[in-house]
């Protein structure tokens, strides 16, 4: 982990980084991950909410559940290893089936290197001509003699010219599948998948009697986006206020029952009694109250004050709808269901208001719990400024906080700074263990723990700078955390841990700076090999046990809930999947890996071993635990893909660099050649699948319209082949190649998309797969609000409150409905003991709806 040298202190007698430091990591990772899982196992089947929520929770439809144990009478484990990763994409989503094919996807990518480089470059390495030991004699900086450099030179050539091409299948076989999930009945059947959101639409394109003119024949329904002013808030404070209205009428239920129970039995009312004997029951100096201002005002009664205040707020949010400016803006945004699903893609494909504007302008199959309503009618110049501010502030962020970053690297080689820095010379006197630990496992502990918020911030960022949906949010965060991830994890750390060991001697003999780096930038992969210990047993283990996550809820379902809804929605939440997180960090660990391949073979080992253990850890996740709450339909992943290069990128300029120092002319020239062939392929790649990427033509839709081109290509239209061809070729832009070019490669490619398309269609038809065929359709009603804003349309919630035997449950309820708020006592009760108890089941929940798939 350490950079150390010759003359780093008497503890030491070897000049180069040993394993003490790898082994002090790797022990207490070990251990802790070794608890980790047992306390997992132990306590799993107890909590079996918060560890196995979808075998059972009402919030997972039954066909869609992860078989139980307790129904089968199996252990969970046999479940878990004989389930295939296709019942994720069967059973939980598309984004979810992908997740887990990256992580295998690179696991085989660090497998296939170790193969490749471990049996060649590890030797070479190790018989470089070097003077290093232990772990640096099996690195870069090793080899002294350039012509050992020519095996690196083929290694390269071979290993990444190979990622380019594994990636490149990854990507046409990704087609295919998303072609396969677009065309499913269970998919196509739903309105949005056949809806397109247009943003920053002229006026006369958002009203309804202008439909066919804007978007064509197909085109059946319309919903302008109008302007909603202050609604949103009004709404927000209307919810607030009947939420606090539910709290204290359970104060007031609970107050009556111990009352009345203090008061003997022989006294006690029935259900049902009436108002008068409720009010008896709670004097009003028992009452709950508020003070109004807050510490110094006087008392209110918060019952009669929050019931005023709703029936005003409800009155206010009426009017304000029915206001003369609810119009729609002079740019607006507009959704429009077509007749069948391949008239929107068309429509996708072919229609744009902003041209030339450097944002997307349209979006398909939008649903609208995914919609970010406060975005959707900003003005074109606001949504540019917002979305440059956040630029500039991510880019900032990123810059600046190397800082801390930098200085955690440092640590590392704290040992050399302590030799050459008088008041750090008391670290030369810590333990070997003690020392081992402060270099090995704190620095990746406290880089992990602090960019592990990063995300959050970036994924607000990313909601303010103006995007329309929550999955463009989340693909915004993603692309900034990627880049964070990068240049902060990678690139900053890998300086300042390789770099600060070098500093004092380059600058007493800066004519040495190159023989120095090429020494010394392989021993900064060290500090990637405990990094990748601590991710693979520490994080991954962890991640199974997720013991904060397990605090935060047994304290909300013992201390912080009090009412029936809050009761229920502790239980019945699951966990979402976060992309814009998870596929930045498993892309920057690649790049890692990848980067490192030919430099320090090592950390490819650690790496498969370390991603592997993270891809079980998250296919228990995805199979028991998660819930998918942000849909891409495999956005996310095609990202990721396209972000894969990076690190073919950066292990060629490292090559490039550390070979320009070694003054190995011939072998740099090589390298330099394979940078410009990689870029221009990976350049020729993203321009052909472009289109194939964005608009996911599938081929009987395309083809409809081959015929009417067959002319202008001088093309046979009797002759299917060629027509199929055409199809491919002008998808790819290979149109402007010489024949048979475009014919020769639409096949080639066509034939990975079609096996990815049979491959997915074959899962998502399995007899084992539910079908959503025989589901409610939408009422009229239901279309005709499905894309307004909830702002326009929603009403005040339905309370509920706790039925007791004294009768203030009737009462509140007699009250409430007087003052036109719905209310409920069913599925829960006060005891006499004046303890909460609401029937988990939850077709008895009298708020919980089953979600309309629109």
């Amino acid at each position: 982990m350490a950079s150390i040298t010759a003359d780093h202190g008497g503890h030491r007698s070897s000049g180069s980084t040993s394993g003490t430091a790898i082994l002090a990591a790797f022990i207490p990772i070990l251990l802790t991950a070794v608890v980790y899982l047992g306390i997992f196992a132990a306590i799993r089947n107890r909590y079996r909410k918060f560890y196995a929520p979808r075998t059972f929770l009402g919030t997972i439809d039954e066909k869609d559940r992860t078989p139980s144990e307790r129904a089968s009478g199996k252990h969970w484990f046999h479940d878990f290893r004989n389930l295939a990763d296709s019942f994720v994409l069967q059973h939980n989503s598309l984004d979810a089936y992908l997740f887990l094919r990256f992580l295998r996807f690179i696991v085989w990518i660090c497998f296939i290197g170790c193969c490749l480089t471990w049996p060649i470059l590890l030797p070479i390495h190790a018989t470089g001509g070097g003077d290093a030991s232990q772990l640096d004699r099996i690195t870069f900086g090793n080899v002294k003699k350039n012509s050992y450099l020519w095996a690196h030179v083929a290694i390269a050539w071979m290993f990444f010219l190979g990622i380019i091409a594994f990636v490149a299948w990854e990507r046409l076989h990704l087609i295919g599948m998303r072609q396969a999930y677009f065309v499913n009945d269970d998919y196509a059947m739903h309105l949005s998948a056949r809806t397109v959101l247009w943003l920053h639409a002229p006026r006369e394109a958002c009203q309804a009697e202008n439909i066919h003119q804007f978007f064509g024949d197909d085109a059946e329904k319309l919903w302008a986006v109008k302007d909603t002013g202050d609604l949103d808030t009004l709404v927000a404070k209307r919810n607030a206020n009947a939420y606090a209205l539910e709290r204290a009428e359970l104060d007031l239920i609970i107050t009556a029952v111990k009352l009345r129970k203090q008061q003997g039995p022989a006294t006690n009312g029935v259900n049902g009694a009436n108002a008068l004997e409720g009010q008896q029951v709670v004097p009003r100096a028992k009452r709950p109250t508020q003070r109004e201002p807050p510490v110094v005002g006087n008392k209110v009664d918060i019952l009669d004050k929050t019931r005023d205040t709703l029936g005003d707020l409800a009155k206010t949010i009426e009017a304000h709808r029915a206001a003369p400016s609810r119009n729609v803006p002079e740019q607006s945004a507009v959704f429009v269901a077509f007749n069948s699903q391949p008239a929107a893609h068309r429509a996708y494909q072919q229609i744009t208001f902003q041209p030339r504007q450097p944002t997307q302008d349209r979006f398909l199959a939008v649903k609208p719990k995914e919609v970010l309503w406060e975005n959707l009618a900003m003005p074109l110049a606001t949504r540019l400024s917002k979305a440059s501010f956040a630029l500039v502030f991510v880019i900032a962020f990123t810059i600046f906080f190397s800082i801390p970053v930098g200085l955690i690297g440092t640590l590392s080689n704290v040992e050399y700074l302590s030799d050459r820095i008088s008041w750090l010379s008391w670290i030369n006197n810590l333990p070997p263990a003690v020392l081992g630990l402060l270099t090995g496992l704190l620095p990746p502990f406290l880089v992990s723990y602090f960019v592990s918020y990063v995300p959050k911030l970036f994924r607000h960022i990313a909601k303010l700078s103006g995007e329309p949906t929550a999955p463009q949010a989340e693909l915004k965060t993603q692309a900034w955390y990627f880049a964070f991830q990068v240049f902060q994890v990678f690139l900053i750390t890998t300086f300042s841990s390789g770099g600060a060991a070098v500093a004092a001697q380059i600058a007493k003999d800066p004519g040495s700076a190159p023989d120095l780096l090429a020494q010394s930038l392989p021993k900064a992969s060290n500090f990637y090999l405990t990094y990748f210990l601590l991710q693979g047993l520490g994080s991954a283990a962890s991640n199974v046990l997720n013991y904060s996550d397990l605090f935060t809820y047994l304290f909300s379902e013992y201390y912080m809930d009090r009412t029936p809804r809050e009761h229920f929605t502790t239980h019945a939440q699951m966990k979402g999947m976060p992309f814009g997180a998870w596929y930045p960090k498993f892309t920057n660990l690649l790049v890692i890996a990848i980067a490192y391949a030919c430099i320090a073979p090592l950390v490819l080992g650690f790496a498969t071993i370390g991603l592997f253990l993270y891809y079980l850890s998250y296919r228990y996740n995805l199979l028991y635990v998660r819930q998918t709450k942000i849909d891409t339909k495999g956005e996310a992943y095609k990202r990721a893909l396209q972000q894969i290069p990076t690190g073919v990128y950066l292990a060629e300029l490292s090559l490039i660099g550390l070979m320009g120092a070694r003054k190995a002319t011939v072998q740099t020239a090589l390298m330099i050649v394979l940078l410009v062939l990689t870029a221009v392929i990976n350049l020729l790649l993203d321009r052909m699948l472009r289109s194939l990427e964005l608009y996911l033509g599938v081929d009987i839709w395309q083809e409809q319209q081959v015929p009417l081109l067959a002319e202008e290509d001088g093309i046979d239209p009797n002759d299917q082949a060629a027509l199929h061809g055409a199809s491919h070729a002008r998808r790819l832009g290979l149109t402007k190649l010489p024949n048979p070019a475009p014919r020769v490669l639409s096949d080639f490619f066509d034939g990975f998309i079609s096996a990815g398309r049979e491959q997915a269609n074959n899962w998502l038809s399995h007899p084992s797969v539910g079908r959503d065929g025989d589901a409610v359709p939408l009422k009229p009603a239901d279309v005709e609000k499905a894309y307004i804003a909830p702002a326009l349309t929603s009403g005040t919630p339905k309370l509920w409150i706790p039925s007791d035997k004294v009768g203030v449950s009737k009462q509140e309820m007699e009250l409430n409905e007087a003052s036109g708020i719905p209310t409920t006592d069913e599925g829960a009760e006060v005891d006499e003991n004046g303890k909460l108890h609401w029937d988990h089941d939850f077709e008895h929940v009298p708020i919980y709806k089953k979600p309309q798939q629109i």
